[in-house]
Formats: C-alpha cells, sequence, structure tokens
C-alpha cells in the first residue's frame, strides 16, 4: 500500500509538501495539487480519514439522530439534510432512537467517542439535550425544542398549523371534532393541542375529552382506538390525526367500518401522507417545510462548526394547509 513518502519521491517534493496538500491545500499551488493527486491516482493512494481529522481536528462528519425512520416525515428530512451535507462535503451518520431517552443518549455518546464535528438531533428526552448543551459538542436541534434552554434550533410552527386545521374543520360545520395525538410529552404534540384547544376555545366549542384520544404516535393504536370510539353511541364528524401514521390507522379502522369518507366522517392530518397523490379521496393535510427545515438546520449547524463563536439562533417556520378531498360540510 503505497504512502505518503512514495507519493513525495515520485513527485520530487517533500513529505511536507503531499501533507499540505492533503490538510491545507490553500497554502498549496494549483499546479503542485494537480500533480500530486494525479500521481495519488497512478499509485492507488487512498488517504486515511483518521490520520487527517487529527491534524485538522476535525472529521468532515455529521452525527443525525432521529426519532422514527418509519415515519415518512423524518425520511423526507434526512434526504435534504444529506443533499446540503453532500454539497459541502460532509458525511453523515445515521441513528433511531424509537423515542427512546436510554437509546438518545447512547447515540450521542457514540457520536462525542467518533469525534463528529456536530450533531443534528430530533430531541426525545430533555435530559439528552442538557447533556449535549453541558458538552463541546456543536448540534443543533431540528422540530423540537428544548422547554428550558436556549439553543439553536429550527422548527415547524406547529401551534398555528394546528389551529388552521382545526379552523378549516369548524368553518365547514364540525363541531364534534376528534384528536388522534400523542401522550403531550413532545413539543410537537403539546403545540398542536394548544393550537386545536385555541381555534375550538374561539369559535366557544367544547372540546370532548371522549374524542381526544390517545394513540401514542402508532398507526395500530390509532386503528384500535378509532374503532373503539366509533362503536360507542356519541360520534364525531371529524377526525383530526397529529401524524401521518395515525391517519394511516384512522383510514384502515373506517374502512373496516365500511364508513365513507367525506360523506361519513371528514378527516384532516398534520403532515402528508406517503402516496397521497394517488390516495382516494386525497387527504386534506398540513404540510411541514421539510426540505427547509433539512437545509436551514444543516446549515446552522455547518456555521456552528465553522465558527462557534455564532450567537444562538431560532428559526420557525410556517406550514402550509394543503387542501384534498377528504373534508366534506355539515
Amino acid at each position: 500500500m503505497p504512502t505518503i513518502i512514495d507519493i513525495a519521491h515520485k513527485a520530487k517534493v517533500s513529505v511536507m509538501t503531499v501533507s499540505r496538500v492533503l490538510n491545507n491545500p490553500e497554502i498549496v499551488s494549483d499546479k503542485t495539487i494537480q500533480k500530486i493527486h494525479r500521481i495519488m491516482d497512478e499509485l492507488g493512494y487512498q488517504p486515511s480519514q483518521i490520520a487527517r481529522s487529527l491534524v485538522k481536528k476535525e472529521t468532515n462528519t455529521i452525527g443525525v439522530i432521529l426519532p422514527d425512520i418509519k415515519n415518512t416525515f423524518f425520511n423526507n428530512l434526512f434526504r435534504y439534510i444529506e443533499d446540503y451535507a453532500s454539497l459541502h462535503n460532509y458525511n453523515l451518520l445515521l441513528c433511531n432512537t424509537d423515542e427512546e431517552p436510554a437509546k438518545e443518549m447512547k447515540y450521542i455518546k457514540l457520536f462525542q467517542s467518533q469525534r463528529v464535528d456536530g450533531i443534528l438531533i430530533v430531541p426525545t428526552s430533555e435530559t439528552s439535550v442538557e447533556y449535549l448543551q453541558r458538552s463541546e459538542i456543536k448540534f443543533v436541534l431540528i422540530d423540537r425544542r428544548s422547554q428550558k434552554l436556549k439553543n439553536d434550533f429550527v422548527v415547524t410552527d406547529h401551534y398555528w398549523g394546528a389551529y388552521k386545521a382545526t379552523e378549516y374543520l369548524i368553518k365547514l360545520g364540525h363541531k364534534n371534532i376528534a384528536v388522534l395525538k400523542g401522550p403531550g410529552i413532545l413539543f410537537p404534540d403539546i403545540e398542536r393541542y394548544k393550537g386545536f384547544l385555541k381555534a375550538m376555545n374561539l369559535h366557544k366549542l367544547p372540546a370532548n375529552e371522549n374524542f381526544v384520544l390517545n394513540c401514542e404516535f402508532d398507526e395500530a393504536m390509532a386503528c384500535k382506538s378509532v374503532t373503539e370510539m366509533f362503536s360507542k353511541k356519541e360520534k364525531p364528524t371529524a377526525v383530526f390525526a397529529f401524524n401521518s401514521l395515525m391517519m394511516l390507522g384512522a383510514i384502515k379502522s373506517l374502512k373496516n367500518l365500511k364508513k365513507k369518507i367525506p360523506r361519513d366522517v371528514s378527516l384532516i392530518c398534520f403532515d402528508e401522507i406517503s402516496g397521497y397523490e394517488i390516495f382516494e379521496p386525497r387527504v386534506t393535510c398540513v404540510v411541514q417545510p421539510i426540505e427547509k427545515l433539512g437545509d436551514l438546520a444543516i446549515k446552522r449547524l455547518i456555521e456552528k462548526i465553522k465558527n462557534p463563536k455564532v450567537s444562538v439562533k431560532n428559526i420557525v417556520l410556517k406550514p402550509k394547509l394543503v387542501e384534498g378531498d377528504s373534508c366534506g360540510k355539515i
């Protein structure tokens, strides 16, 4: 296996010059750089990423920690992060936490040991954010923010999106609206429920506790909960799912119950459903600007890596209500 000594010997330059081409090419002439890269190709030389990171104190690697890669939202988010990172010569390492704080902390410490340059994280636990805050790791929160600490985040305005979705149903005449939500621990869940309640209160409508279902953001649980809800005497005229997985569960349940959408019940969802273009009827949904979320988050992290003294920046993006055919008038 060729070494930089072999490269230097064939190029008739010093070993230091070859090292500069690998680690500080900006101080070497273009002619020398081209010559050394040509010889590297001829000899099949592959520079050691570990050695280079020790010299530069950078690994050109970013860790990405997501809570649920089954969720289409997080799949798409990672894709846009990867596109921007690749343009700036950063490699990504991806971990999935399943919303488990212990796994999240394990992956943070793993990335720390791997000396990644920074971490993008959709946090499950406040403890993880506190740990990152105490460490020297550069990090940016996506989709969620800390309720206690001041740090960089890029999020959607979940409150506003849920408010607009609920208001849309109310204007169609719906008063009995069911909500499929999570346990009320995570920032998006809390904000979406607040937005729902605000719209109901402004229109002087009660939020029926029998129609507020904790489905743990899970498709199977949503299917079961919706089936149980419609087996009772009191039934909603509309269902608002706080994510696409729970909406899929609701659709399966209503299909099994032989209920027509939107004739028997209207549906609205926060986040797009995968393949919604071909789904009949098309589901009305609150669409997050996923590409912008990913781009701004990775861009911000790279800024922090390059300049650790930049001040904290918080970015809140507005979602968009996209009308389909799943909501009808009362």
